[in-house]
Protein backbone atom coordinates (compact mmCIF):
# COMPACT_ATOMS: atom_id res chain seq x y z
CA UNK A 1 0.00 0.00 0.00
CA UNK A 2 3.14 2.45 0.74
CA UNK A 3 4.61 1.77 -2.43
CA UNK A 4 1.53 2.29 -4.47
CA UNK A 5 1.13 5.31 -2.40
CA UNK A 6 4.25 6.59 -3.49
CA UNK A 7 4.31 5.55 -7.04
CA UNK A 8 1.01 8.18 -7.52
CA UNK A 9 2.28 10.58 -5.63
CA UNK A 10 4.83 12.14 -8.17
CA UNK A 11 1.55 12.52 -11.18
CA UNK A 12 -0.46 13.95 -8.44
CA UNK A 13 2.30 16.37 -7.92
CA UNK A 14 2.88 17.06 -11.10
CA UNK A 15 -1.19 17.70 -11.57
CA UNK A 16 -1.13 20.05 -8.47
CA UNK A 17 1.76 21.87 -10.18
CA UNK A 18 0.78 22.31 -13.88
CA UNK A 19 -3.04 23.44 -11.90
CA UNK A 20 -0.94 25.95 -10.02
CA UNK A 21 0.72 27.00 -13.33
CA UNK A 22 -2.00 27.26 -15.45
CA UNK A 23 -4.00 29.14 -12.56
CA UNK A 24 -1.33 31.61 -12.20
CA UNK A 25 -0.88 32.25 -15.98
CA UNK A 26 -4.88 32.88 -16.02
CA UNK A 27 -4.44 35.79 -13.34
CA UNK A 28 -4.80 39.63 -14.61
CA UNK A 29 -5.14 42.51 -12.75
CA UNK A 30 -7.74 44.83 -14.09
CA UNK A 31 -7.51 48.04 -15.84
CA UNK A 32 -6.30 50.57 -14.08
CA UNK A 33 -4.81 48.52 -11.15
CA UNK A 34 -1.45 49.86 -10.05
CA UNK A 35 2.07 48.12 -11.49
CA UNK A 36 5.81 48.91 -11.82
CA UNK A 37 6.08 46.86 -15.23
CA UNK A 38 3.48 44.78 -17.88
CA UNK A 39 3.96 41.37 -15.97
CA UNK A 40 2.25 43.03 -13.15
CA UNK A 41 -0.54 43.63 -15.11
CA UNK A 42 -0.75 39.92 -17.29
CA UNK A 43 1.86 37.06 -17.49
CA UNK A 44 0.32 36.60 -21.47
CA UNK A 45 1.74 39.71 -22.66
CA UNK A 46 -1.84 40.70 -23.71
CA UNK A 47 -1.56 44.35 -21.32
CA UNK A 48 0.78 46.68 -20.46
CA UNK A 49 2.17 48.87 -17.68
CA UNK A 50 1.88 52.58 -18.72
CA UNK A 51 4.20 53.71 -16.27
CA UNK A 52 3.57 57.79 -17.83
CA UNK A 53 1.77 58.79 -14.31
CA UNK A 54 3.50 57.43 -11.34
CA UNK A 55 2.05 57.82 -8.27
CA UNK A 56 2.89 56.47 -4.81
CA UNK A 57 0.00 55.21 -2.31
CA UNK A 58 -0.69 58.58 -1.30
CA UNK A 59 -1.53 59.71 -4.78
CA UNK A 60 1.55 61.73 -4.75
CA UNK A 61 3.80 62.05 -8.30
CA UNK A 62 6.80 59.77 -7.62
CA UNK A 63 8.46 59.08 -10.95
CA UNK A 64 11.14 57.21 -9.96
CA UNK A 65 9.11 55.12 -7.17
CA UNK A 66 5.46 55.04 -8.15
CA UNK A 67 3.37 52.57 -10.05
CA UNK A 68 2.01 53.13 -13.60
CA UNK A 69 -1.58 51.74 -14.43
CA UNK A 70 -2.31 49.09 -16.36
CA UNK A 71 -4.14 49.58 -19.70
CA UNK A 72 -4.52 47.73 -23.57
CA UNK A 73 -3.12 49.94 -25.91
CA UNK A 74 -4.33 49.72 -29.42
CA UNK A 75 -8.14 49.30 -28.34
CA UNK A 76 -11.25 49.69 -30.26
CA UNK A 77 -14.78 50.21 -29.08
CA UNK A 78 -16.72 47.72 -26.95
CA UNK A 79 -13.34 45.98 -27.16
CA UNK A 80 -11.80 46.97 -23.32
CA UNK A 81 -12.65 44.39 -20.32
CA UNK A 82 -15.59 45.13 -18.40
CA UNK A 83 -14.64 47.20 -16.17
CA UNK A 84 -12.85 49.57 -19.19
CA UNK A 85 -13.55 51.59 -21.94
CA UNK A 86 -11.90 52.36 -24.79
CA UNK A 87 -10.52 56.25 -25.29
CA UNK A 88 -8.64 57.91 -27.84
CA UNK A 89 -6.04 60.36 -26.27
CA UNK A 90 -4.46 62.98 -28.08
CA UNK A 91 -1.15 64.83 -27.23
CA UNK A 92 -1.32 67.51 -25.05
CA UNK A 93 1.81 68.70 -26.31
CA UNK A 94 -0.52 69.42 -29.60
CA UNK A 95 -3.69 71.30 -27.92
CA UNK A 96 -2.11 74.76 -28.58
CA UNK A 97 -4.37 75.82 -31.50
CA UNK A 98 -7.34 76.98 -31.59
CA UNK A 99 -10.24 76.03 -34.13
CA UNK A 100 -14.16 75.68 -35.00
CA UNK A 101 -15.32 72.80 -35.36
CA UNK A 102 -17.91 73.26 -37.18
CA UNK A 103 -16.26 75.23 -40.02
CA UNK A 104 -12.87 73.44 -40.47
CA UNK A 105 -12.68 72.07 -43.70
CA UNK A 106 -16.60 73.03 -44.42
CA UNK A 107 -18.28 75.89 -45.48
CA UNK A 108 -21.91 76.34 -43.51
CA UNK A 109 -25.01 78.28 -44.14
CA UNK A 110 -26.78 80.17 -42.05
CA UNK A 111 -30.07 80.19 -43.01
CA UNK A 112 -32.29 83.91 -42.51
CA UNK A 113 -33.23 84.90 -39.16
CA UNK A 114 -31.28 82.57 -37.54
CA UNK A 115 -28.33 83.73 -35.06
CA UNK A 116 -25.06 84.61 -36.81
CA UNK A 117 -21.93 84.65 -35.04
CA UNK A 118 -19.57 85.21 -37.17
CA UNK A 119 -18.58 88.49 -38.58
CA UNK A 120 -16.84 86.88 -41.61
CA UNK A 121 -19.69 85.97 -43.31
CA UNK A 122 -22.93 88.24 -42.58
CA UNK A 123 -24.55 87.09 -45.80
CA UNK A 124 -24.93 83.64 -44.03
CA UNK A 125 -22.45 81.90 -46.38
CA UNK A 126 -19.18 80.89 -44.04
CA UNK A 127 -16.63 79.42 -46.38
CA UNK A 128 -14.44 76.60 -44.50
CA UNK A 129 -11.54 77.79 -42.40
CA UNK A 130 -8.26 76.06 -42.64
CA UNK A 131 -6.45 76.39 -38.73
CA UNK A 132 -5.52 73.05 -38.55
CA UNK A 133 -2.57 71.17 -40.36
CA UNK A 134 -3.04 68.42 -42.68
CA UNK A 135 -2.62 65.81 -40.47
CA UNK A 136 -4.64 67.13 -37.59
CA UNK A 137 -7.92 67.26 -36.75
CA UNK A 138 -10.29 70.03 -34.97
CA UNK A 139 -11.51 68.56 -31.76
CA UNK A 140 -15.47 69.15 -30.46
CA UNK A 141 -14.25 71.67 -28.23
CA UNK A 142 -12.10 73.53 -30.20
CA UNK A 143 -8.55 72.92 -30.20
CA UNK A 144 -6.38 71.27 -33.18
CA UNK A 145 -4.81 67.87 -32.70
CA UNK A 146 -2.63 65.53 -34.23
CA UNK A 147 -4.23 62.52 -35.23
CA UNK A 148 -1.03 60.83 -36.50
CA UNK A 149 0.31 60.74 -32.71
CA UNK A 150 -3.08 59.40 -30.90
CA UNK A 151 -3.49 56.78 -29.52
CA UNK A 152 -6.24 54.30 -28.02
CA UNK A 153 -6.41 52.59 -25.19
CA UNK A 154 -8.09 50.97 -22.35
CA UNK A 155 -8.98 52.53 -19.15
CA UNK A 156 -11.22 51.99 -16.13
CA UNK A 157 -14.03 53.00 -16.05
CA UNK A 158 -15.44 55.40 -13.12
CA UNK A 159 -18.93 56.60 -11.79
CA UNK A 160 -16.83 58.61 -9.54
CA UNK A 161 -13.70 59.76 -7.73
CA UNK A 162 -14.24 57.13 -4.98
CA UNK A 163 -14.01 54.20 -7.64
CA UNK A 164 -10.36 55.57 -8.83
CA UNK A 165 -6.91 55.42 -7.03
CA UNK A 166 -5.40 57.82 -5.01
CA UNK A 167 -3.48 60.33 -7.89
CA UNK A 168 -6.79 59.70 -9.84
CA UNK A 169 -9.55 61.46 -10.60
CA UNK A 170 -12.88 60.59 -12.49
CA UNK A 171 -13.20 62.65 -15.69
CA UNK A 172 -16.15 62.04 -18.36
CA UNK A 173 -14.40 61.51 -21.68
CA UNK A 174 -14.67 63.77 -24.32
CA UNK A 175 -12.57 66.81 -23.38
CA UNK A 176 -8.96 67.75 -22.62
CA UNK A 177 -7.81 65.72 -25.45
CA UNK A 178 -9.48 62.30 -24.20
CA UNK A 179 -12.07 60.87 -26.74
CA UNK A 180 -14.21 58.09 -27.00
CA UNK A 181 -12.88 55.65 -29.24
CA UNK A 182 -14.99 56.17 -32.90
CA UNK A 183 -16.95 52.97 -33.35
CA UNK A 184 -16.15 51.81 -36.66
CA UNK A 185 -19.37 49.83 -36.85
CA UNK A 186 -22.00 52.85 -35.80
CA UNK A 187 -19.39 55.87 -36.78
CA UNK A 188 -22.57 58.40 -35.77
CA UNK A 189 -23.14 56.97 -32.57
CA UNK A 190 -22.22 59.42 -29.38
CA UNK A 191 -20.98 57.28 -26.00
CA UNK A 192 -21.24 58.75 -22.68
CA UNK A 193 -19.00 57.89 -20.05
CA UNK A 194 -16.24 58.42 -17.15
CA UNK A 195 -13.25 56.98 -16.95
CA UNK A 196 -10.08 57.54 -14.27
CA UNK A 197 -7.34 59.83 -15.40
CA UNK A 198 -4.31 61.33 -13.82
CA UNK A 199 -4.91 64.00 -11.39
CA UNK A 200 -2.81 67.17 -10.85
CA UNK A 201 -0.48 66.54 -7.70
CA UNK A 202 2.34 67.56 -6.04
CA UNK A 203 5.42 65.95 -7.02
CA UNK A 204 7.75 64.08 -4.44
CA UNK A 205 11.30 64.15 -4.31
CA UNK A 206 12.42 60.16 -4.05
Amino acid sequence: MGAAARILAPPVLVRAAIFALVALAGCKAKIGDPCTRSTDCSLQGDRLCDLSHRVNGDGVVAPNSGKGECTIEGCGADSCPKEAECVKVYGSDFLTVACDPAREDRAILIAEGEPNPYTDCPDGQCPPLDSCEPREVCLPEGLCADEITARTSCRRRCKNDSECRNGYECRRAGSRGVYPAPDLDEPGETRDFKICVPLSVPVSED
